[in-house]
Formats: structure tokens, C-alpha cells, sequence
């Protein structure tokens, strides 16, 4: 597998498109972060993120102070049961304002992956249920594009989108429910300047 400014980075075929292969690189991720937070090599590329003490209530966020325009993507990977284990609540976030509060009712657009069996997500503290399945083993991504549309993914597949407008300025933002080491976070957070579309980035 090839590396980029030091970094591994898939190879043609597996992820990147090859106009993009010689250029594209992770971001530096700086978390500013709640206390009952245990956050995971922060200030590289790749961090892990649970709520792991405190009581069940959202009142535990991390943030980024970096601003995004588009194309970006986040990235991440989530644990869950098949059904509601009451122990998976947490939300990764696109944000205009992500010093507002840690609840998830001022996230703009955030992934709500509690259970595979269905997946949810939440638009300024509405909860939308698309009604698909996903993978624990798959990656998400949550893109927002150049032609203004937010778009869900879990691997390949398409769980959601909805228009959000083009030229505004986002940062990554999350909220936390559930002290648990296992489901009650995120791992992998990765953030990158271009736009996942179900096979590669461009």
C-alpha cells in the first residue's frame, strides 16, 4: 500500500481515485472535548472517541475549532447492537456552530447509528428514520459535497441525504449519551478535504 506525505493511503482501486492519489492526505485532528470523554491520540490523523463515566444524558460533546467548506468527509466507525442496547447513544456531526452546547439538539446534521438494524440520523434536533440497515464492519462517512448535499454512507451504500446548500462553512461536532467503552462512541474519526461517493474519493 503506497504512502502519501508519510501516511498509508489505498491504492488505486481501493478507496482513492488516481487523479487524487498523489495529493490527498487525512487532517490533523485537534479535539477540544468534555470531560468524561476518553479521546484517543488526539492531534493525529486517526482518533477514537467514547463517553466512558458520567451519568446517561447528553451532556458531553467533541469538537473541532477547524472550519470545513466543501467537498469534506468524515469519517468513523461505530459498534451497535441489532436492536436498541440502550448503550449506543451518541451522534457525529456536520455543524455550523459546535460551541453552542453538547446536546444533539444543536447539531445540524448528525449520524445517529445505534442500531444496525435501522439508521437514524438528526437535522437541527429532528430525528429522521431512513429505515436502513448497515454494518458495523463498514466504514461511515458523512459528505458534505460541492453540490450543497449532505450524504450518509455506510461503506458503499447510500443511507441518506438531504440539501444543505452550497458555499457554507461546517466543523465537526458530536454529542454523548452513554458511558460505555464499547458502543458509547466512535473510532477511527478521520476527517479529509474531498468527497466520498460510494467507491472512492474525488
Amino acid at each position: 500500500m503506497p504512502k502519501i506525505n508519510g501516511f498509508f493511503t489505498p491504492a488505486r482501486g481501493f478507496g482513492l481515485s488516481s487523479k487524487l492519489a498523489s495529493s490527498i492526505t487525512y487532517d490533523v485532528l485537534n479535539f477540544t472535548y468534555s470531560g468524561n470523554l476518553t479521546v484517543t491520540n488526539n492531534g493525529t490523523t486517526s482518533v477514537d472517541i467514547f463517553k466512558t463515566s458520567g451519568g446517561n444524558s447528553w451532556d458531553n460533546q467533541a469538537y473541532i475549532s477547524t472550519p470545513y467548506t466543501a467537498p469534506c468527509t468524515i469519517e468513523f466507525y461505530k459498534q451497535a447492537a441489532a436492536g436498541d442496547n440502550g448503550a449506543s447513544y451518541a451522534m457525529v456531526s456536520w455543524n455550523a456552530d459546535p460551541t453552542s452546547d453538547a446536546s444533539y439538539s444543536s447539531l445540524d446534521y448528525a449520524s445517529y447509528p445505534y442500531s444496525t438494524n435501522s439508521y437514524y440520523v438528526y437535522n437541527n434536533g429532528s430525528g429522521i428514520n431512513p429505515g436502513t440497515s448497515w454494518s458495523t464492519a463498514n466504514k461511515f462517512y458523512i459528505v458534505y459535497d460541492t453540490d450543497g448535499y449532505i450524504r450518509h454512507y455506510n461503506g458503499s451504500s447510500l443511507l441518506y441525504s438531504v440539501y444543505y446548500g452550497t458555499g457554507n462553512t461546517v466543523y465537526f461536532d458530536s454529542s454523548f449519551y452513554s458511558p460505555n467503552g464499547t458502543y458509547g462512541g466512535f473510532s477511527s474519526i478521520k476527517i479529509i478535504k474531498a468527497a466520498w461517493n460510494g467507491t472512492s474519493y474525488r
